[in-house]
């Protein structure tokens, strides 16, 4: 208990001492949020594009967990679940805590689901969304990558690093849905010379993974797409503020690797740790404002998330 507090009030420090430095530094400027009183259909655009990322989120997992359900999952119980769970991610540290919350719900609609599955089904689906976001980063950096760089030459460092990720995603994908008897194989003779009881365990998870190889496939496309409503959602809440300075496309360059930095279990939605991030990623575009953009994306997604507080209370588990 007294390990938890510990570590939780450090992230709070460290997200409180992001927060102070980039304010002292003039970095991050409050009053571009009352900036957004003058566009509210960006807004209003934001807050329904959010709903159907939750909509997109929520089917992608029903992907998974179908594969060993004896029931019909409704999509809405799901949705009400991804929407709770995306709450506790926003007020407490770090996007694990939703997930828990998450595994604690989904049983209510198929009691025959074991522990361990609804665990693995949520870890697939975080990395099923992982490789969207990259996936997604790469492909836009490959098409337009030389528009990027002669627009921002600042950026070839960034797209050459979109373009290793890209190729080590797609590899790992390959060597898992074609070779993974060769990675068993591998696991069985580690297994032999020791930790017997271990690698069972883990030869058994990756026994389970390979037999739902094609849903992990529509989770990945699946994420692509949530990834990509992501970066509409953030392009249209900073366009009218940068439209003279960048486009879409670029957006497309770096955005989606800023948001893999709030999943960090750091403090909540990313708090301070994105605007960091996003500071020197806008710098790239000669932009020197960005946590001050990324605040405009960070506050309206906080308060989506907060008003899953409404399925939580009505729940009644």
């Amino acid at each position: 208990m007294l390990k938890t507090i510990i570590i939780n009030s450090l992230k709070i420090l460290v997200a409180a001492g992001l927060i102070y430095w980039l304010v002292s530094s003039g970095k991050l400027d409050f009053q571009l949020l009352t900036k957004l009183k003058d566009h509210p259909l960006a807004v209003l655009l934001a807050t329904l594009l959010s709903l159907l990322n939750f909509v997109i989120i929520s089917f992608r997992w029903k992907t998974i967990l179908k594969s060993r359900s004896q029931v019909t999952l409704p999509i809405l119980g799901l949705l009400k679940i991804t929407w709770i769970g995306q709450f506790f991610s926003s007020v407490l540290p770090g996007s694990v805590s939703g997930d828990l919350v998450k595994m604690l719900y989904v049983q209510k609609f198929d009691p025959s689901f074991s522990k361990k599955f609804v665990l693995a089904s949520i870890l697939i689906d975080r990395v099923m969304g992982l490789c969207g976001l990259i996936l997604l980063v790469g492909m836009s950096s490959l098409i337009f990558g030389s528009q990027i760089s002669g627009h921002s030459p600042a950026m070839i460092p960034l797209l050459n690093f979109n373009y290793l990720l890209m190729i080590l995603v797609v590899l790992s994908f390959l060597v898992f849905y074609f070779f993974h008897h060769w990675i068993r194989g591998f696991l069985e003779r580690i297994q032999s010379i020791g930790l017997k009881e271990i690698f069972s365990k883990i030869i058994n998870l990756w026994d389970d993974l390979v037999l739902i190889k094609h849903q992990m496939l529509q989770a990945i496309a699946l994420s692509i797409g949530v990834q990509f409503v992501g970066v509409v959602i953030f392009w249209s809440l900073i366009q009218p503020f940068v439209e003279n300075h960048m486009n879409f496309i670029q957006a497309l360059a770096f955005i989606p690797i800023g948001l893999i930095t709030l999943a960090l279990p750091v403090a909540p939605s990313g708090l301070g740790v994105g605007h960091a991030i996003f500071q020197k990623l806008f710098e790239l575009t000669s932009i020197t404002n960005g946590a001050s953009l990324f605040n405009l994306y960070f506050v309206v997604c906080l308060v989506v998330n907060i008003f899953g507080v409404i399925p939580y209370i009505t729940s009644k588990r």
